[in-house]
């Protein structure tokens, strides 16, 4: 219940209109699509938190076959009473699905097998630099060019994401780690840029929609060829474990639909450069809810490239 009711609070925000001239309401959409990006990559820093839960209890494969299971439920749960709209007929879905296919399908599944290949230091180092793709993709790709003091922004917030993320790592690097990982988030710029494209012809929910329904059907077909009948059993057992509930909620219903949705809104509504910046803000997040939660350490190194983080994601929205 609490999951449908931030997601109903989402839609609010979302679908909400201003009275005001049309001077105004653009740039209350545009302050909108900053509020839509920072909501949506405070989601995905938690989101790392109900990940290390549930993956103590399940596979990744099964842990993204449920996940997107649950996600395709709520999504329909939310068309099925009318809270939100889906109206696709007389839409080509080509480019929807494709959406789909980069993400979530190849984004996660180049990121878990990455991550089994890298460090963590290097992943972090390598995540910093996903706002840079997007942001050069955009340039090529739509003409979105930042100016001089936004890139100068976007690599003191970059700075800042290196200065958490390089420290000693468990595991071993590796060329096909490297690979993977930076194909990944190319998979990621792609798909900013392709739903910033979409958003013309196709509401931020039609997409997420979709985009979770390539997600439903291919993780569920890749577990059940990894377990075969014993699938539902595994599932319906992972499922009543209470931790795992919680953080499958989380996962599918919050980080999946409400921080889609919102960064599909984000995407709508800024230039790709602006919208990606807010990533690094996910870093941010995840390392405070490691602290707190976790009890991971905090120094004057982490204040310090917290303060970077957030003047670069100030600066490239504040400098036009």
């Amino acid at each position: 219940m609490v999951v449908i009711a931030l997601l109903c609070w989402i839609r609010y925000f979302l679908t909400h209109n201003s009275n005001n001239n049309e001077r105004k309401c653009n740039m209350s959409s545009e302050k909108k699509g900053m509020i839509a990006a920072s909501l949506a990559y405070v989601i995905f820093g938690l989101s790392y938190l109900f990940s290390k839960v549930a993956l103590e209890i399940v596979d990744p494969i099964l842990l993204l076959s449920i996940r997107f299971t649950v996600t395709f439920l709520i999504l329909n749960l939310l068309v099925a009473t009318r809270l939100l709209k889906l109206n696709l007929k007389g839409k080509k879905l080509g480019g929807p699905i494709l959406l789909g296919i980069l993400q979530p399908v190849l984004y996660f599944t180049l990121e878990n097998y990455g991550l089994k290949y890298t460090t963590t230091s290097l992943t972090g180092m390598l995540s910093a630099l996903a706002p840079i793709f997007t942001t050069m993709v955009g340039a090529l790709i739509l003409k979105e060019m930042p100016n001089r003091k936004q890139w100068a922004y976007i690599c003191v917030s970059i700075v800042g994401v290196l200065m958490v993320s390089l420290k000693p790592g468990s595991g071993e690097n590796t060329l096909l780690g490297c690979a993977i990982l930076t194909a990944a988030y190319f998979a990621g710029a792609f798909f900013s840029i392709l739903s910033r494209t979409l958003s013309k012809e196709f509401s931020p929910f039609e997409l997420t929609y979709i985009m979770f329904a390539v997600g439903f059907v291919f993780f569920l077909a890749l577990a059940f060829a990894q377990n075969g009948g014993q699938t539902v059993g595994l599932m319906m057992n992972a499922l009543g474990k209470g931790e795992f509930l919680v953080s499958v909620l989380y996962l599918g219903g919050l980080s999946s639909v409400g921080a889609y949705l919102l960064a599909n809104y984000s995407l709508a509504k800024l230039p790709v450069a602006r919208s990606s910046i807010f990533q690094n803000l996910g870093t941010v997040v995840s390392v405070l809810a490691g602290v707190l939660v976790m009890g991971d350490s905090f120094t004057w190194v982490s204040l310090a490239a917290f303060i970077l983080i957030l003047c670069g994601v100030w600066g490239v929205n504040a400098t036009n």
